[in-house]
């Protein structure tokens, strides 16, 4: 029999017992069930991971893959495959791993399931000792992780699976902490090249290109932003900064506006109140962008209106 997942095999096989939990290799019989309970074929690389294990807890639980007969249909393109820290994972035909937030949007973390694992081992890898016991990685009196040990996690995510938006992502946000802005907008690039659904990712480069005034290049990204988000309330954010954005460069944004409203019309409301709240405490620039982004929405409207003359006198009382 073939042995699949080499590099994975030999990783795990340095910690102690009870670290991991490996199944026992699932039949052929078993794999052909659980493909026609779920109605489809096991996605591209599981047959081998099944032929090896029946399921994997990784790390004393905290990254789970599920056996053959917990796996269960997400929808009509994934299955529900198990979790990560908490977060559910999803995997589609093609054996692609995504991660999903709190609100249900997907994030590429693993362009393979052997990639996937390689990533996750050599990453944790990092944080953990061979006992399971955490070794000296976090900021003195803080739950935070020390900068060097990000770099190092981000760069054996990256050298494992190059194509994982979730690692590029991560890139990217270290980038702009240490204010090397051209290469967290490369780093971006590189995760929307890699999942053209990475709604984070798009909404983030959108505000790059709008900072550097690329207007019509904002627009793109925050449409883009929108069209991948499935919670509502983001779908507003992100049409009202692409409708901005598309009022900057001079064009229509019209459409963008009603689909801001369309997706959360509640949501623009409160953002006049969180305005106006924002000024009596002082914060003129956190008024002056939600102004800014009602005014691209519903400029038309007097508490809108009034919102906009309310910053403008503001910001005339600061400079002089």
């Amino acid at each position: 029999m073939p042995i699949f997942f080499d590099r994975f095999r030999a990783a795990v096989s340095r910690y102690a017992e009870g670290v991991h939990e490996l199944g026992d290799p699932a039949s052929k019989a078993a794999r052909k069930a659980a493909a026609e309970r779920l109605g489809r074929p096991l996605p591209a690389g599981f047959d081998d991971l099944y032929t090896s294990w029946d399921g994997l807890r990784l790390f004393t639980d905290s990254f789970v893959l599920e056996s053959l007969s917990r796996l269960a249909v997400e929808d009509e393109r994934t299955l529900r495959l198990g979790e990560a820290l908490g977060a559910p994972l999803v995997v589609d035909g093609a054996g692609r791993i995504y991660e999903l937030d709190e609100l249900g949007d997907r994030l590429l973390t693993g362009s393979s399931v052997e990639r996937w694992l390689d990533a996750t081992v050599a990453r944790e890898g990092l944080l953990v000792e061979r006992d399971g016991e955490w070794k000296d990685v976090f900021a003195s009196g803080e739950e935070t992780l020390k900068p060097e040990v990000r770099k190092k996690r981000i760069r054996a995510g990256l050298k494992a699976d190059p194509e994982s938006a979730t690692w590029q992502l991560e890139a990217a946000e270290l980038a702009f902490e240490s204010g090397t802005i051209e290469e967290a907008t490369e780093a971006l690039e590189r995760a929307v090249a890699a999942d053209a659904g990475a709604g984070v990712a798009w909404e983030l480069l959108g505000g790059l290109r709008r900072r550097s005034e690329r207007s019509a290049d904002a627009e793109a990204c925050f449409v883009r932003a929108a069209e991948s988000t499935r919670d509502p309330v983001r779908r507003t954010e992100r049409w009202a900064e692409a409708a901005r954005a598309a009022k900057e460069a001079g064009r229509d944004a019209a459409t963008y506006a009603r689909a801001a409203i369309s997706a959360d019309e509640k949501t623009l409301d409160g953002w006049v109140s969180d305005a106006e709240e924002r000024l009596r405490e002082g914060d003129l620039d956190g008024a002056a962008n939600l102004s800014e982004l009602l005014d691209a929405v519903k400029g038309g409207a007097p508490e809108v209106a009034k919102l906009a003359r309310d910053v403008r006198m503001r910001k005339a009382l600061r400079v002089s």
